[in-house]
């Protein structure tokens, strides 16, 4: 076993992996850290077997990275059971933030759960007052507000976030949509109506200010990325139910895939499988994948563990096509 030069802090937190186990079968459990250090940390219950060299994906609230597998502690040993890793990557997810005001609680605590299950992080405010002290205290990227509210002029409200968050995107949400001032309509970045599906202020929101989390890992972009269109399907394990979702590829690459989905969500850091036909293979690729980020219907998806077959399928197939101007 390599010699330790870091001190290991005694810690048990609960602690979600995932990967590919010895089996060549795409897992993730939760686990619980023995220990952590600035390098590492000793896991135990993980219940997949897994071997020394094998790359991790590990999660704790928000934050994540990848861990290379240093250790397996033996059968019979004082360390069976155990599994030691050191990070090679430190990622973050990366959460936009939105200032929901409604003087209507019901409609706050609707509208709030639905934003955080699209992974926006949601403060909320009953009044004017209340909002003005969290524009006090906080960043926005987003600031949505009902109209009327009883005790704020929507204009002169407006004028104030545009003054002290310039760079937040402000959306009116009124089920009056007569009795807004021309003003304040003019200095919004949209409108929506409260009689509207719930998912219309979700699909605004992505549009002006992008997904609610992004998975971002700090490498750069290395692999080319070619306009290749076909159709496939995304299959992703929630709770137990499988669920399978159907749309096309917009780019690929030998590092992962552009996918548009024609209804369903994918979240960002999901492990899911992508099965799709090329020209260039006689059976159909299935691949694992980790969804990297979402802009509305479009998700980037990174291949995981890829097989020479499938790998050589798309180099095949990009070795003839011209690369996509896209921005390293």
């Amino acid at each position: 076993m390599p010699h330790r030069n870091e001190e290991r802090t005694p810690l048990r937190l609960t602690t979600l992996v995932w990967g590919m186990d010895g089996n060549g079968h795409v897992f993730m459990e939760q686990v619980q850290t023995l220990d952590i250090s600035p390098l590492g940390a000793r896991l135990k219950g993980l219940t997949h077997t897994v071997a020394p060299g094998a790359i991790l994906g590990v999660q704790n609230g928000d934050n994540q990275g990848r861990f290379e597998v240093v250790w397996v502690g033996e059968t019979g040993s004082a360390r069976e059971g155990q599994v030691g890793v050191r990070c090679v990557q430190v990622g973050q997810n990366i959460r936009k933030t939105i200032l929901y005001i409604d003087d209507q609680e019901h409609e706050l605590d609707r509208r709030r759960s639905m934003l955080e299950a699209f992974g926006y992080g949601v403060h909320t405010a009953a009044s004017g007052r209340d909002a003005f002290e969290q524009l006090a205290g906080f960043h926005f990227h987003a600031v949505v507000m009902d109209h009327p509210l009883p005790d704020i002029d929507t204009a002169d409200f407006i004028d104030q976030v545009k003054h002290r968050q310039p760079q937040a995107k402000l959306v009116i949400l009124s089920a009056f949509p007569g009795k807004l001032p021309e003003r304040a309509l003019a200095q919004s970045d949209a409108f929506v109506h409260k009689g509207e599906n719930h998912n219309r202020l979700v699909q605004t929101m992505e549009q002006l200010i992008g997904p609610g989390a992004t998975l971002k890992w700090p490498i750069t972009r290395t692999l080319q990325r070619y306009a290749v269109v076909v159709p496939l399907t995304v299959r992703v394990l929630r709770s137990g139910v499988n669920a399978t979702l159907h749309g096309k590829s917009t780019d690929l690459s030998e590092g992962g895939v552009g996918v548009q989905v024609e209804s369903g969500d994918l979240i960002p850091g999901e492990i899911v499988t992508v099965e799709f036909s090329l020209p260039t293979s006689r059976n159909a690729l299935k691949i694992y994948g980790t969804v990297r980020h979402r802009k509305i219907d479009d998700y980037g998806i990174e291949f995981v563990n890829m097989s020479h077959d499938h790998r050589q399928a798309i180099r095949d197939l990009c070795d003839v096509l011209v690369p996509m101007d896209v921005p390293q």
